[in-house]
């Protein structure tokens, strides 16, 4: 099955280090989802801009991610979480491809706070004409001096990635 591992991740970078884990283990390619206007550097300002985007379902234009979905068979995608809703980049993604035929593995990065992240994915990718597998979450520290230290067992973790090699 060629895989395409598809990601978008800011500040603690704990989606891109699970998603960097996948391609080692897993293989396939892997892109990351950037922003034609990048977020602000200044973490309040970024998290402001964020929020209002998620409440207002903005999708941000995306530079191109140099790989074309048609030529895979599964995509895995993964996001943070983002006040209880996938990032504005991955809506953009999931919204502007097709995915008939396609197999969609999705996974969320939170601090405990995971919202309808997973449902709002499997819903958008449904309508693209995916099939859903394998949607799975992964909790990392609430506390601010801590945001990269995830909770969930790292045996659950290499488990999912181990079903992965089996699809």
């Amino acid at each position: 099955m060629k895989t395409l591992i598809v990601y978008f991740s800011f500040t603690a970078g704990n989606t891109r280090r699970i998603a960097e884990k996948i391609q080692s283990e897993v293989g396939g390619d892997l892109v990351r989802l950037l922003t034609v206007q990048p977020y602000p550097s200044d973490y309040e300002v970024a998290v402001s801009q964020g929020h209002s985007e998620v409440n207002r379902g903005f999708k941000p234009e995306l530079q191109p991610i140099g790989k074309e979905v048609k030529d895979y068979d599964r995509i895995i995608l993964g996001t943070p979480t983002w006040w209880y809703k996938m990032a504005p980049a991955v809506l953009s993604f999931l919204s502007s491809n097709d995915f008939t035929g396609k197999v969609v593995v999705p996974y969320m990065t939170d601090a405990g706070w995971p919202g309808s992240v997973l449902a709002n994915i499997t819903e958008i990718a449904r309508r693209k004409g995916a099939t859903v597998q394998n949607a799975h979450e992964f909790r990392f520290s609430a506390d601010a001096r801590h945001y990269d230290r995830m909770t969930t067992p790292e045996s659950e973790l290499n488990q999912w990635i181990g079903s992965l090699k089996r699809q």
